[in-house]
């Protein structure tokens, strides 16, 4: 087995390195020789004179210097010959993607800057058109990293031969294509971006049959010269963003989707800024049961920003999981709602978690930690996660999901209905609670068939001896039925809505009937 390297120690030679230390000696040496031969013969002229023995063998002594600076020089030019290739050659291959031979991000980059206008044309700008292949990451995972390389040489081919041998196409990301083009109306391009999706989506031919790639186009105008290439780049890739977004082809970039990105760029900051300082809040929805009486509340989050006012959940929880904050965002919620448990020690706090936290190989060691910390206990809580990710789940999530279980948490499945689930994952894994998302409860009274939906899952429910609660519920009515079909805990506005933890405390401190008939004026 190697040992690693000491922290101090250089790194170890590679194969280039060495094979360059080998060309410079080889070099250096044949200079020297050529040097010696110089001098000796300048010391054989200088001695000629004063030994007749040596005048008559100089002749023979010259023909046999001169051959061997013959020699030497020949070897000289082909070592200077092989050093030029050699640079060359590592030139190219700092510019070049090694999988499809196109221009990598900084070769690109380069010859975009290096770009101007052909002749006497009155080429005044470009067109930078950045394709991701949108669905190649899932071709690479199913059918292999060598097949995979194949499909994305072939359309990285197609797009050259579509512009020409010396089109300026890279390789710019993982999934991501580029080649920039002499700019037009903007009608021309989104033609010429539509050829290219046509292009893209042809089947490309595999071992394991063939597959589709679909595309996606972001288009970017910039005036020559290009003075800030990379720039140029990053905002032609924010339009394919917004065609992602959108789920259109292609876009065009524009002023609001640089400002955009900033905007997120400074609220990444600010929300690191948040969790530091503890500017993030926890609020607490109620839940009640059949009887009306409040057994437990989901635990959720709030940002009241000093300057932006409240942002959203749905806006700052996905960008904390792609800003690599998820694991923090998760563990800031847990910690919060297991210190405020302590006020209400009859209630169940029910607490969302990501699929970034269920992923983590530490993801359970921070629960116990954080349990010790509070002196609580886990029956206290149960931990709701989605439908999709049971869909998406492997080893270390279903390990964890078994683990918080042995330990005494619950589990609820959350929005149930909505995504992937079936009899098969509800089998599988260990589920206590289903929650019905409010998609099946607001039509309750204006559809026929929507109690019959909300009965199926109750039944369900009871035939797999999980419990279940109906989320969303705003009207007296839809309370009604649910508990006539079989659904006898309820959320949403009507019993009702998020609220601070000391309005939680008042109202777990009034009597059940109390709050019953708070509830029925309310409605």
């Amino acid at each position: 087995m190697k040992r690693p390297a000491s922290p101090g120690a250089p790194p170890p030679p590679t194969g280039t390195t060495m094979r360059s230390v080998a060309e410079h000696t080889t070099s250096a040496l044949t200079a020297v020789a050529l040097l010696t031969l110089v001098f000796i013969v300048g010391f054989l002229v200088s001695h000629a004179a004063a030994s007749p023995a040596l005048a008559s063998a100089m002749p023979a002594i010259y023909a046999g210097l001169i051959a061997s600076s013959l020699v030497l020089v020949r070897q000289w030019k082909k070592d200077w010959s092989t050093r030029r290739a050699g640079q060359a050659g590592a030139v190219h291959r700092a510019f070049r993607d090694p999988v499809t031979q196109l221009l990598n991000a900084e070769g690109f980059a380069e010859a975009l800057a290096r770009h101007a206008a052909p002749g006497d044309e009155a080429e005044e700008s470009l067109a930078i058109l950045c394709v991701s292949l949108d669905r190649l990451k899932d071709i690479y995972g199913r059918l292999g990293e060598s097949c995979g390389d194949e499909v994305l040489r072939d359309l990285g081919a197609r797009l050259v031969s579509a512009f020409g041998d010396d089109a300026p196409v890279g390789r710019i990301g993982e999934d991501m294509l580029a080649v920039f083009h002499p700019a037009s109306s903007g009608i021309k391009l989104a033609l010429v971006g539509g050829q290219i999706n046509r292009l893209m989506d042809l089947p490309v031919a595999t071992p394991g049959g063939d597959v589709i790639v679909p595309s996606t186009i972001g288009v970017n105008f910039v005036d020559l010269p290009v003075t800030a290439p990379r720039d140029a780049i990053r905002q032609a890739r924010l339009a394919n963003a917004a065609a992602r977004t959108s789920g259109s082809g292609l876009a065009f970039f524009d002023a609001s989707l640089d400002h955009a990105q900033r905007l997120q760029m400074d609220l990444e900051i600010e929300l690191r800024q948040a969790l530091q300082a503890g500017g993030l809040q926890m609020v607490y929805q109620p839940q009640i049961n059949e009887t009306g009486e409040t057994i437990g509340v989901e635990a959720l989050m709030r940002w009241p920003h000093p300057t932006r006012g409240q942002i959203s959940p749905a806006v700052f929880v996905p960008m904390a999981e792609a800003a690599g904050l998820g694991e923090i965002l998760g563990r800031y919620a847990m910690d919060r709602s297991f210190a405020d448990s302590a006020l209400w020690p009859g209630l169940k706090i029910a607490i969302n978690v990501s699929p970034v936290q269920l992923r983590s190989t530490t993801f359970i060691a921070t629960v116990k930690a954080l349990l010790a910390r509070h002196g609580v206990k886990a029956q206290t809580f149960e931990f709701e996660i989605t439908e999709g990710m049971l869909l998406e789940a492997d080893a270390t999530v279903l390990g964890n999901l078994e683990q918080l279980r042995k330990m005494g948490f619950q589990i609820a499945l959350d929005d149930f209905g909505t995504g992937y689930s079936s009899l098969s994952y509800l089998g599988r894994f260990p589920i206590d609670k289903i929650k019905i998302d409010r998609a099946f409860v607001t039509p309750l009274g204006l559809r026929n068939d929507a109690a019959s939906i909300i009965r199926a899952i109750s039944d369900l429910s009871e035939a797999l001896g999980v419990k279940v609660l109906a989320e969303g519920v705003e009207t007296r009515s839809q309370l009604d039925i649910l508990r006539a079909e079989g659904c006898n805990q309820a959320q949403g506005y009507l019993i009702g809505r998020p609220m601070p933890p000391d309005q939680i405390t008042d109202l777990v401190s009034a009597s059940p009937g109390d709050s019953r008939n708070a509830r029925s004026q309310a409605a």
